[in-house]
């Protein structure tokens, strides 16, 4: 028996490390013929671990009866693709189901399954003889016994599918699992009255809000338990795959796989449940079909930093399904340049491309069905792979002084603190979340990105964050309520006074008596507990018209205090009720001295900075529809004074940068809708 563990961002077999970054092929999508054609094409690229579903539907020839070796199909030769990447030498992710999704009919499950949602006794009884037949069929290939399978999936993207089986679960008219949920939540029905401001008998009266259109406390509180709920369902479908995968002998790490966003799944559950977590993710071409796709691809790794051995994309977009082609459009080598290249700057320590490998309904990947490539795109994947290797992002260690805090009921529903993050974004400063039902942050400020309401639990998780020393600063927003919207206010933040509009757009103000910023409303506060906040109008920098001069000149001078900072246990807190802006964060971590390690000087380009031993690395992306030179500035104190050399780990191109007692700049000329990755060392 070999050991296959997860360790320092790696999958170790024995001894020996691998690091995560693969891509898919699908075997019984593609003529067994081109298998090895397509593979070699596959080590060409640089790539030593591939990626496959087994497909349920179609390796069920009959009620129980399964081919995996191809008798009746050779496509249905599992087995002797198994062989083949083995004899080949690839390591092997494997993702056998019971749903796999995979664009194939239900799913991948048979049709008397798909009638049936997952956690149906009806459905387990179904689908287990299938787990355990695929698993009698490739335990051989297991890394433990020798094999080359280091990862199994047992599920895929698990989902309540409240939409399909409203009725089923207790989503519409009937009773159901939700109702056994709430029980288990409230324990008692008058506990469950109090959060819904219901008066029901028995917890089987209740009926679930499964859609937020009214803009209601009450409903939204029911809402929240919904989304909970959808949580609960996966975590109970990822259990118990998990156990019978393991009581049939699956002894290598275990990973699952979620949405991009936390709506349906917990991701930090869901690597508590198996070994391992990743996210999928498929934006469009180069960004330009979505909103604000960069930053969110950013946010998805940076939340799974708060918690995962491996922060991982379990799917990236290699090519993309016939039904997505309208919504993503067609790829360039610049657009997977630009989603890896970001996925590093936010902290990525692998993923598998899927597809890499075209099949019967999966276009434009860099390597097709016959084995052949696209050369603009391989080469382009080619040279992702070959500098994924050279910087080998498990080893680096982030470096930022700032955080953001993070809680997965938020962002399942009303996705609060949106303008803080796209404050934080376009100023280009880089951080880290702070998850507020996890583990505590050690970073020297936080700042709050949620809404008027967090649980009590999240709430208690802030306050233990500043009995540690740290700095909690609230924008525009603090948590004053509970998830249901009761009243609980533990962080004893002060109501304003006031609100006062700035009219006619955003008004300027000169913050702390030092910092020129704009807001289009402030708090005021009266008595202002601790160190008061105050700022003081400035002219309007944009006045509509000359002839209302004299009245737009009226304000001018007028003082307020807009917030507080007061020590609070070990730490502090800081009030601030202004709009988030770009400008105003500089202007707070200027003021309370925290770091921005690295940042461009230049808007749309985002960046972060790495340390390994006495290397730094610049990673950073131009989100911009244009080329741009930009200078990335190195704040004081993070690097040793004197000369540096700066690499160009893609051109290998050289340049000089001193570091001195002030800050040091490096130019940089960034291609559109691309990035870049910089080594800075001494000789």
């Amino acid at each position: 028996m070999t050991d296959v563990r997860i360790a320092e961002k790696k999958v170790w077999v024995g001894e020996t490390a691998i690091s995560l970054i693969s891509g898919e092929m699908h075997y019984w999508r593609i003529d067994p013929h081109n298998w090895r054609p397509a593979l070699e094409r596959v080590r060409d690229m640089g790539i030593k671990t591939v990626a496959t579903y087994a497909c349920w539907d179609f390796h069920q020839i009959a009620d129980g009866e399964y081919d995996f070796t191809g008798e009746t199909d050779p496509r249905r030769d599992l087995v002797g693709y198994l062989e083949l990447l083995t004899e080949m030498g690839f390591w092997i992710i494997f993702r056998p189901g019971p749903y796999i999704y995979s664009e194939w009919k239900n799913g991948g499950v048979p049709d008397e399954a798909v009638k049936l949602h997952r956690l149906s006794s009806e459905f387990q009884a179904l689908a287990e003889p299938y787990m355990a037949a695929v698993t009698e069929a490739t335990k051989p290939f297991l890394a433990s016994k020798g094999g080359k399978i280091i990862l199994w999936q047992p599920d895929n993207e698990i989902d309540a599918w409240p939409h399909l089986y409203a009725e089923a679960i207790g989503l519409g008219k009937s009773v159901g699992l939700f109702h056994d949920f709430l029980r288990e939540k409230f324990s008692t029905v008058s506990a469950l009255n109090e959060a819904w401001r219901t008066h029901y008998a028995t917890f089987e009266d209740a009926r679930a809000v499964s859609e937020m259109f009214r803009d209601e406390a009450v409903l939204l509180a029911r809402y929240n338990d919904f989304r909970s709920f959808l949580h609960w369902y996966a975590n109970q479908v990822a259990s118990w795959g998990v156990e019978v995968y393991r009581g049939l002998g699956v002894d290598v790490p275990i990973i699952l796989n979620a949405y991009s966003g936390v709506s349906t799944q917990l991701w930090r559950d869901f690597e508590a449940i198996g070994d391992l977590v990743g996210s999928d993710i498929y934006p469009s071409r180069e960004y330009l079909y979505r909103a604000g796709e960069q930053r969110h691809l950013l946010e998805a790794v940076r939340y799974a930093r708060t918690f995962s051995k491996v922060p991982y994309v379990a799917e990236f977009e290699a090519g993309i399904w016939h039904d997505w082609l309208d919504d993503v459009g067609t790829f360039t080598p610049n657009h997977y340049r630009l989603i890896c290249y970001g996925a590093l700057l936010a902290g990525a320590a692998g993923w598998n491309w899927y597809m890499l490998v075209n099949r019967d309904n999966w276009y434009q990947s860099p390597i097709n069905e016959w084995g052949r490539i696209r050369p603009p795109l391989f080469n382009a994947f080619k040279g992702i792979t070959t500098l994924f290797e050279t910087l080998d992002p498990t080893t680096l260690e982030k470096i930022s002084d700032s955080a953001l805090t993070f809680n997965p009921l938020q962002r399942s529903t009303v996705r609060p603190g949106q303008d803080l993050l796209l404050s934080f974004y376009d100023a280009d400063i880089d951080y880290e979340f702070f998850d507020t039902d996890g583990n505590l942050t050690d970073k020297p400020i936080a700042f709050y990105a949620g809404g008027s309401w967090l649980s009590e639990r999240g709430q208690r998780r802030l306050l233990a964050y500043i009995e540690r020393g740290g700095h909690l600063v609230c924008i525009g927003v603090s948590p004053i309520q509970d998830e249901h919207l009761r009243p609980l206010n533990l962080l004893d933040i002060a109501e304003p006074d006031g609100i006062i509009s700035g009219a006619l757009g955003k008004a300027t103000l000169k913050l702390f008596g030092q910092y020129t910023v704009e807001s289009a409303w402030w708090h005021n506060y009266d008595d202002a507990v601790g160190e008061p906040i105050t700022i003081e109008r400035l002219s309007y920098l944009n006045q509509p018209s000359e002839e209302l001069a004299l009245q737009f000149s009226l304000q001018e001078g007028l003082r307020y205090t807009v917030g507080y900072s007061v020590e609070r246990m070990q730490g502090r807190i800081t009030v601030i009720g202004l709009q988030a802006t770009p400008a105003l964060l500089l202007a707070l971590h200027d003021h309370f001295g925290v770091t921005v390690a690295c940042r461009s000087r230049v808007s749309g380009v985002s960046s972060a900075l790495f340390r390994r031993g006495e290397d730094f690395y610049v990673i950073a992306t131009n989100d911009g529809n244009e080329a741009k030179a930009t200078l990335f500035e190195i704040a004081a104190g993070v690097m040793a004074a004197g000369r540096w050399q700066v690499e160009n780990l893609d051109t290998h191109e050289v340049a000089n940068m001193t570091i001195s007692n002030g800050r040091g700049v490096i130019p940089v000329m960034m291609a559109r809708k691309d990035g870049v990755v910089l080594r800075l060392y001494q000789d």
